[in-house]
């Protein structure tokens, strides 16, 4: 397993274009959802959240392996996966959820 401070300096050394964020729901709190969007199956394992990289373009987006994404998360990309990773925590700690783990 590998926390999300080690993810930050060590995700140079990944290679993979398709890296799954695993998320848990924040201890002791309420996950929030203005739209209703978020998966709970996310937390369980039954559904993943990919970070994907355009071999043509070379942008990051996200892709649910089930489902479709909140707005936000369809209609984002990003130049690096160091970016896609940054504005990940920022968007799901919002929502009394963080990254646990990344694979690769």
């Amino acid at each position: 397993m590998q926390d999300l401070a080690q993810a930050f300096t060590t995700h140079e050394h990944m290679r993979a274009t398709d890296r799954v964020l695993s998320l848990k729901p924040i201890e002791g709190k309420a996950t929030i959802s203005s739209t209703g969007l978020i998966d709970r199956r996310l937390f369980t394992g039954e559904n993943k959240l990919h970070a994907v990289q355009n071999n043509e373009t070379t942008l990051w987006t996200f892709k649910y392996e089930k489902g479709q994404l909140p707005p936000v998360l369809q209609n984002s990309s990003f130049t690096s996966f160091k970016s896609l990773l940054k504005f990940a925590t920022d968007y799901f700690i919002r929502r009394n959820i963080e990254i646990k783990e990344i694979i690769d």
